[in-house]
């Protein structure tokens, strides 16, 4: 290189070199919240809106959150059934009418297909969102305040006249059953279903719908449902957003007030306890697997439980993100897997913790035993007040995270409602959290975390994992892929 050249490249440097400074300065004078982000700011209180619930003559439930400001308003509506309401013999069902309800309707007295339900939906600024999930099946939209009228209408027509049209059915039924093949190659998939039949047995809570129990479902099965469930002394309409309380009242009785319920009482449900396998350890062979999925149950407390406060905190400390314990030992001491964590749900007749991971075959073994043991060792190792502030602290922002939104208020009040629970609950939401403490903690885990009471499951190829999987629990079942079947009380197919 000439030195001419030498010299102009030497001070293309140091003016690269000076830059920093000169940003270093512009810093200094940065303003926060224009040029930087802004100052943390003192905690501020959580604050509810003024919940109102009330019942029309036909039993149908108006709840409303009033939350002005915003010329927004979420409106849902919640059907008091999910899949625990499906028939013996017959999973799916739920699931499959609320897939089906924006397929069609009849509206002014006019059969309207899928497609015209979706356009009328998206004129009036929203999708209609259809899903069933354990307690409640739902109908939601969120619209600006001037649109609500006519979205209820929508809302309306297609959960009390859908078509349930029969080329629809065929077209979800294909549908539901590509998704189930993606699912059956998912070892953590598989491993979650395995597990909920292992942990909560032949009860209405450890149903689950394989590709066998989609292939039987029938156009008269979804009709019974509808007819059976959707009335409306099992329905709430749950506003949340620009409205109030006499508003939405009038609303719900201008489009639902002339909805007859039948003469005939509300089916009951009889949401029994769990009745776990009496096998503690389920391994599935995966053959080909990328990687094995890795769950562990043990027992959570019913809906009603006084002590609920108390399990939540628990599970939290056990696999509430990414400081808690389950991912302390697994991801970040050991570098195992890239997530583990624990999720709970709670019904009527009892409840689930369930902490789950994914890693290499060959480490399945060590997984496992790391998840049976964080769940077993809270009872000798209660939170430290570090630990439990934090893990406190993640309870709290996500449930006020969860109320940022008018769509997730409203999914925060259907849960309430479909569960039974006062809505003046969640006023006290956030004070029983924070008044959890380390003895309280130990004690819940002592009670119900022990190593008698754990389900686990490993889906994975087997042979890669190899002998230490069988070799942690006596009485193990295992089973090949091809051999399972969801819908048996043993897991494994007849014959």
């Amino acid at each position: 290189m000439s030195i001419p050249r030498r010299r102009a490249l030497a001070s293309a440097l140091t003016g690269a070199i000076a830059l920093p400074a000169a940003m270093l300065a512009t810093r200094a004078a940065a303003a926060p919240g224009v040029d930087e982000p802004p100052l943390p700011q003192p905690p501020r209180p959580l604050q509810l809106p003024a919940f109102s619930q009330q019942t029309l003559a036909n039993g149908l439930t108006v709840v409303v959150a009033p939350r002005p400001g915003l010329p927004l308003l979420s409106l849902t509506l919640a059907l008091r059934a999910g899949p625990e309401a499906d028939p013996a013999g017959r999973p799916g069902v739920a699931e499959m009418l609320a897939t089906l309800w924006p397929k069609g309707a009849t509206r002014g007295g006019r059969r309207v297909g899928a497609s015209e339900i979706a356009r009328q939906a998206e004129a009036l600024g929203s999708a209609l969102d259809a899903r069933s999930s354990w307690g409640a099946s739902t109908l939601a939209m969120t619209v600006t305040t001037t649109r609500a009228e006519a979205a209820l209408a929508l809302m309306a027509d297609v959960l009390r006249r859908p078509l349930l049209a029969a080329d629809e059915l065929e077209r979800a039924r294909a549908q539901a059953l590509d998704a189930l093949r993606v699912t059956l190659g998912d070892p953590g998939e598989v491993a979650r279903l395995v597990l909920r039949r292992s942990f909560w047995g032949d009860v209405p809570h450890g149903r689950v719908a394989p590709p066998a129990a989609v292939q039987r479902l029938t156009l008269a099965d979804v009709q019974a449902f509808q007819s059976t469930w959707v009335r409306p002394d099992q329905v709430a309409l749950v506003l949340a957003g620009d409205t109030t309380p006499e508003a939405g009242l009038a609303l719900a009785q201008r489009l639902l007030g002339d909805w007859r319920a039948p003469a005939a009482p509300p089916p009951a449900l009889a949401l029994a306890a769990p009745r776990p396998l009496d096998k503690p350890l389920v391994l599935v062979d995966l053959p080909g697997a990328g990687q094995s999925g890795v769950v562990v149950a043990a027992p959570f407390v019913a809906q009603a439980a006084a002590e609920r406060p108390v399990a939540l905190v628990a599970n939290a400390v056990l696999g509430g993100g990414y400081s808690a314990r389950l991912s302390q030992v697994v991801r970040i001491q050991r570098g195992l897997s890239y997530d583990a964590r624990s999720l709970a749900e709670s019904f009527a007749g009892g409840g689930m913790v369930v902490a789950q991971s994914q890693t290499n075959h060959p480490t399945a073994a060590e997984v496992l035993a790391l998840l049976r043991g964080e769940l077993t060792r809270l009872a000798d190792a209660p939170p430290t007040a570090d630990e439990l502030a934090a893990r406190q602290a993640t309870l709290v922002g996500g449930f006020a995270r969860r109320l940022e939104t008018t769509a997730g208020l409203s999914a925060v009040l259907v849960g309430q409602w479909a569960a039974g629970r006062p809505l003046a609950d969640l006023a006290r939401h956030v004070p029983a959290i924070l008044a959890v403490t380390p003895a309280q903690v130990q004690a819940f885990a002592r009670q119900h975390w022990t190593a008698g009471a754990l389900r686990a499951v490993v889906v994975g190829d087997l042979a890669a994992a190899g002998d230490a999987l069988g070799a942690q629990q006596p009485g193990t079942l295992r089973l090949r892929l091809s051999e399972l079947d969801l819908e048996q009380a043993g897991l494994r197919k007849p014959g």
